[in-house]
């Protein structure tokens, strides 16, 4: 259908939805929508198209998808105080950590900091530390990508490298997962991004979400921290930090609350995009080091599989599968993957996924 924007409204579509500006100019997060230019909106995502020039938007709506109009910029004027904090900073790179509770608009915040470093001709690297709700990677792992370009949404970004947790949760696995992000962090400053931008997950609340934060920033050592905040649920945590370099900021006006059954498609999107044309793959253990050691069950029901992360040698991540099939005898697994180069190591999870790659429980 077309529908019609008057300057200084923002049309809020809400996937699964396509949505291309025919005529007019509008922007996505601080990035400029061009005429023709398409925008898929995943289900359970958010995308405001904030209009400067009356635009004409010719959006298909999925099932359940809605749109609305909403006056003025949805991204607060707030946000902009860490972006000028940042690019007045001479160091690189630049070490940003944002915090926040869940669906507090994260990924929102991220993507147009993103949008503003790459328009100051800012190279940038994304750390993606929130095991379950990743837009960069596969869930059940932290990962990181890099850019020159403006982007929509994280989930758009090209994927350099990631490191597999196996659960969907800090508080599960909190010195493996800031093992991961500083592994990743390294990487990201070899390629020589000017600003590494870090976003977390939103354990924040109790004394383990404090103190997971706490050793987090004490590993990472960010340059700026930024809190994305509601009312106040970061001021414990924000108690122990304090300096120049903290900030909180608003959400955006356009928040979107995910019910748990949101978040959990979400995931389950991302299990499919790095399973996608997945075969079954047969491995002998005699050439597999598998961890933790031990960990391989006696049986495996092919239609209930444990998330596994495949590694290359060294530590080159080859991406995510699951474990279909035991074979006792002959000492072999099956495994569903879409990797093709043979792994030398295989990391077990504790994620579970039917032939759908829906989450079952073990």
């Amino acid at each position: 259908m077309r529908q019609t924007i008057q300057p200084n409204k923002t049309l809020i579509v809400d996937g699964p939805a396509s949505v291309q500006l025919i005529t007019g100019k509008a922007e996505v997060f601080g990035s400029p929508f061009k005429e023709l230019q398409r925008a898929v909106v995943r289900e359970g995502k958010r995308t405001p198209f904030f209009v400067s020039e009356t635009a004409v938007f010719e959006v298909v709506l999925g099932a359940n998808a809605a749109m609305q109009e909403m006056e003025g910029n949805t991204v607060p004027e707030s946000w902009n105080k860490p972006i000028q904090t940042v690019l007045s900073l001479e160091k690189k790179p630049v070490v940003i950590l944002i915090l926040g509770a869940s669906d507090t608009g994260k990924s929102s915040f991220c993507t147009y900091m993103v949008n503003k470093m790459v328009e100051a001709k800012r190279r940038v690297a994304v750390l993606d530390g929130d095991l379950g709700q990743s837009d960069i990677g596969p869930c059940a792992s932290v990962g990181y990508a890099v850019t020159a370009k403006p982007v929509g949404e994280l989930y758009d970004l090209r994927y350099q490298n990631g490191y597999f947790i196996g659960v969907t949760s800090p508080s599960a696995a909190g010195s493996k997962t800031l093992e991961g992000l500083a592994a990743m962090m390294n990487e990201a400053i070899q390629r020589q991004a000017d600003s590494i931008l870090v976003n977390t997950d939103g354990f924040v609340i109790g004394n383990d979400a404090i103190r997971y934060k706490l050793n987090l920033i004490k590993e990472l050592k960010p340059d700026v921290v930024v809190g994305v905040q509601i009312q106040n649920e970061l001021e414990e945590l924000m108690s122990y930090l304090g300096g120049g370099g903290v900030l909180t900021v608003e959400p955006s006006h356009a928040l979107n609350r995910r019910t748990p059954e949101k978040r959990k498609i979400l995931r389950e999107m991302t299990y499919a995009k790095y399973l996608r044309n997945s075969k079954l793959q047969c491995y002998p253990l005699s050439q597999l080091t598998v961890e933790p050691r031990n960990a391989v069950p006696k049986t495996q029901k092919p239609e209930k599989g444990v998330l596994v992360g495949l590694y290359g040698r060294g530590s080159r991540f080859l991406g995510v599968g699951i474990l279909r099939a035991i074979n006792p005898d002959r000492r072999t697994l099956k495994v569903q993957t879409a990797v093709i180069t043979k792994p030398h190591r295989l990391i077990i999870g504790k994620v579970f996924l039917n032939l759908k790659l829906q989450e079952t429980q073990d």
